[in-house]
């Protein structure tokens, strides 16, 4: 059986990548592991290429995305903010969204009489 599938992203007004299903991913386990690094390990990001992103989002953003806290007891770690939990929730809403479409013109794509 053949399915069609589309991947959506982000992008800045230059055209430059920002963040796609992976970076949503990566903002979801920053605020399931409370912690950038833990995170970064469970959606196969290196730390520093997870840092690169989530800076390089901010920036184009405008607003924090995370949220951290520093040493104490317990130690430190990181959350998501108010814009952060948005900007995940409308993503994977905007995902679903495109599934749909992608999906209900799909059902009138014929691919009988391809074959040679």
């Amino acid at each position: 059986m053949i399915k069609a599938h589309s991947k959506l992203w982000l992008e800045d007004e230059q055209g430059n990548y920002l963040m796609g299903p992976r970076t949503a991913r990566l903002l979801a386990a920053i605020e399931a592991h409370g912690s950038l690094a833990k995170a970064a390990k469970a959606t196969g990001f290196s730390y520093r290429a997870a840092w690169n992103r989530l800076r390089r989002v901010e920036e184009a953003l405008g607003y924090p995305l995370v949220e951290t806290t520093v040493g104490g007891p317990g130690g430190g770690g990181s959350n998501l903010s108010k814009q952060g939990k948005r900007l995940i929730g409308r993503f994977k809403q905007l995902q679903s969204e495109v599934e749909a479409l992608v999906n209900a013109a799909f059902e009138h794509f014929d691919t009988t009489g391809l074959a040679p």
